[in-house]
């Protein structure tokens, strides 16, 4: 079996300085060929043949990244899955289970709630003030990542609005509303969900490979509550990694295991055998788990914990 990891670099990359490093040494350890593989937007023509050679690639890219996106990528992970090489994560996987519309695919779930989904700006003028005079909003545009279009909302007035982006570094601004719909029109696909404060509990993030969790990571995030100062941005302590036999987050991993990722994969139409090797849900502790995102395009960091777990996954593939 030969395992290629596909991340972004040059071809002074080496597996010895890749930040992947330490799952090199364990597909090592475990007799698996594993091959590095560098990524730049202008190198996809040269690396499309190599990547065919292999049985699988595991992926860490972001949906947006130095203002580019994954399409052209995407499209070439395609052509490589068809010539029978198992790709994680495969983008229409992504479009399933990664970006953002699933929070509403999957709102009737017990991990999701009062969320909306505007599909052009005018739905979103329609609708979003009727959702504003219920409370704080939070709107997420359908695929990106580190906080990129995701926006807080809240009401001054039938006119004015308090906002925050979620980009790190950014502070509070106040807008009018037809000044903030404006700002919306970037985007093509919002998706609209109730502000759920992460204090005093935090964020748990499960880490999983394919069906089953095998890490967790917890922090107490920031990224969306309102600077005590309103000209100066907050920032995040670090988040802190656990095994999957944490015991605060056995109730999630059960839950997560026996119903909830088969509930999903029902509803998305996700056979175990397509799931990532490796993905993460995130999850606001406020009296229960409310899911605030998946990730499965470039899960990183990770806890070294679940490092054996991924490799397992792997192994079982080829049985």
């Amino acid at each position: 079996m030969k395992v290629g990891l596909l991340l972004p670099g040059d071809k002074n990359s080496s597996k010895e300085s890749s930040r992947l490093k330490h799952l090199f040494e364990h597909l090592d350890k475990k007799g698996i060929d594993s091959l590095l593989i560098p990524y730049s937007y202008e190198n996809i023509n040269e690396i499309e043949p190599e990547l065919k050679k292999v049985d699988i690639v595991m992926v860490w890219v972001n949906p947006i990244q130095n203002g580019k996106n994954r399409e052209d990528l995407d499209a070439m992970l395609r052509r490589v899955a068809d010539a029978e090489v198992f790709v994680s994560t495969h983008p229409d996987t992504i479009l399933s289970m990664g970006t953002k519309d699933v929070l509403h695919t999957t709102r009737e779930m017990e991990w999701g709630g009062d969320i909306y989904i505007y599909k052009s700006n005018e739905e979103l003028r329609a609708q979003l003030m009727s959702n504003l005079r219920k409370g704080s909003r939070v709107l997420k545009q359908y695929r990106g990542n580190g906080g990129i279009g995701i926006w807080r909302v809240e009401l001054i007035d039938d006119n004015n609005l308090r906002v925050l982006h979620a980009l790190r570094d950014s502070v509070e601004q106040r807008m009018q509303l037809d000044e903030f719909y404006q700002l919306m029109s970037q985007y093509e696909i919002m998706i609209d969900q109730p502000f759920i404060s992460p204090l005093p509990d935090g964020m748990v993030r499960a880490y999983m490979s394919q069906n089953k969790v095998v890490g967790f990571g917890h922090q107490y995030v920031t990224a969306l509550i309102w600077p005590p100062n309103p000209d100066e941005p907050i920032y995040p302590e670090p988040r802190l990694y656990y095994p999957k036999t944490k015991a605060e987050y056995q109730k999630l991993r059960v839950i997560l295991e026996e119903k909830w990722i088969p509930e999903m994969q029902r509803m998305l139409d996700i056979a175990t055998d397509k799931l990532p090797l490796l993905w993460d849900a995130d999850f606001l502790i406020n009296d229960s788990y409310k899911l605030c995102e998946i990730n499965v395009s470039s899960v990183y960091p990770y806890p070294e914990y679940a490092t054996e777990d991924i490799i397992d996954t792997i192994l079982n593939m080829n049985k």
